[in-house]
């Protein structure tokens, strides 16, 4: 089933709670929408900009489960995803998240280890849960952070179709 990732571990890593005014397959198409955008960057992340504390360059890439693997969410899989939509209104939806690190100096563009997230949006009437477990990696992209990311991105693509925003009601990060 697209969306659903079968191996999504039963402990997690970071969790937040948000409240929403949108339906659910709006909701739904939104998500992937602004992953789809956030994708290798074709939508800079706001809280990403500062790369200081990171000291280098951050690349995200998103793909969507499908059994036990992932797709990448490309233009392709986005349009399948958003057809998906229109006969089914699924109650969750798993992607990976990879953030790619890059240094840049005398030397060049060198990649540094990647971070690898599973994430588990799950769907409630007027509500909407998101799961994160941080598979592997430095961590150098703090759960919290990506929780405010990925609220921006959503929120982003909200109000381009002129839709209520979504609310963070609560996170924790382990």
């Amino acid at each position: 089933m697209l969306g659903y990732y079968e191996n999504f571990p039963e402990n997690y890593h970071g969790i937040a709670r948000f409240s929403h005014n949108v339906s659910k397959r709006k909701l739904q198409n939104v998500i992937i929408q602004s992953l789809h955008r956030l994708n290798r960057g074709r939508r800079r992340p706001q809280l990403i900009h500062d790369t200081a504390r990171f000291g280098c360059e951050v690349i995200l890439e998103f793909g969507i489960g499908e059994s036990v693997t992932f797709n990448y969410l490309d233009r392709k899989m986005l349009k399948s995803c958003e057809e998906g939509l229109l006969k089914q209104i699924p109650s969750l939806l798993d992607f990976l998240c990879i953030a790619r690190y890059y240094v840049t100096d005398e030397k060049g563009r060198r990649p540094l280890k990647f971070d690898y997230y599973i994430l588990r949006f799950l769907f409630y009437e007027k509500e909407a849960e998101l799961r994160i477990f941080h598979e592997r990696g430095t961590r150098r992209l703090p759960i919290e952070d990506l929780i405010h990311l990925l609220r921006e991105s959503i929120n982003h693509e909200l109000s381009r179709r002129r839709l209520s925003l979504i609310n963070l009601d609560y996170s924790r990060a382990l």
